[in-house]
């Protein structure tokens, strides 16, 4: 069997946006996650499909650029497929277009395979080996190599992870840790500035009772910051990212 590319369509609903009537990023990277299970699923690999096998999907990386935000009630396509294999690291890109197939973004994203039982990564099974991956458009150039490290701190929150953070996987879900991320930052920045680009890296889980710190200060580029979440519980660093932010 080989892979196909999908596409599945979405309408901006009020409860994803901002203050501006913009879809949020966090809503953004949710409506390219629903493409991907909608793209899994006709190839039997999707996230039922594991949990019946007692394993799941895990986002590991994904860095997303935006060129403009659909506003609330627009209608968007979003175009999906799995663009590279690598050992355990299963690579999957998304373009994000409107009504009239202007370009409005795209991403790269990286999975591994979880067992839900040892809560640890799992080598990639034979019946998602068996697909040929087949890429539907040219591969984005996708993300690789370390973040630079945050030493600069600037900005922090406490936030501690509530019932509704956590998803299928029964730990928070990583559109609340990308939520945060951003909350992370001041309001001048987010009120005044468009965030254009994120490269963000998961590494460890969280659950319901933990509480997360939230860092972020200055990178050495002109309007981009370096971020950490860290488990005050267990002192695990949990996420990394980088931000760039424009006009």
């Amino acid at each position: 069997m080989k892979s196909v590319a999908g596409q599945s369509a979405f309408t901006v609903r009020s409860t994803e946006t901002d203050q501006s009537g913009q879809a949020t990023l966090p809503a953004l990277v949710g409506y390219m996650q629903e493409a991907a299970w909608d793209n899994t699923a006709t190839m039997g690999i999707s996230m039922y499909e594991l949990l019946e096998r007692g394993l799941t999907w895990v986002l590991q990386r994904m860095r997303v650029e935006m060129f403009r935000y659909p506003k609330h009630r627009e209608g968007i396509t979003v175009e999906t497929w799995a663009s590279g294999r690598e050992r355990v690291f299963l690579h999957r890109d998304f373009r994000v277009y409107s009504a009239d197939r202007e370009l409005l973004g795209q991403a790269t994203s990286v999975w591994l395979v979880m067992d839900v039982v040892k809560r640890q990564m799992a080598s990639v099974p034979d019946f998602i080996t068996a697909i040929e991956v087949v890429p539907g458009q040219e591969p984005l150039p996708f993300a690789k190599g370390k973040l630079p490290q945050l030493e600069q701190v600037s900005y922090e929150q406490q936030m501690p992870v509530r019932w509704h953070d956590i998803d299928l996987n029964r730990h928070v879900t990583n559109t609340r840790y990308l939520q945060w991320v951003l909350e992370t930052l001041p309001v001048e920045v987010l009120e005044k500035q468009q965030l254009q680009e994120i490269d963000i890296i998961f590494k460890a889980e969280t659950t319901l009772g933990d509480s997360v710190l939230a860092t972020a200060g200055p990178a050495e580029e002109a309007n981009t910051f370096l971020h950490k979440l860290t488990s005050l519980e267990s002192g695990k660093e949990l996420v990394q990212a980088k931000t760039k932010f424009g006009s």
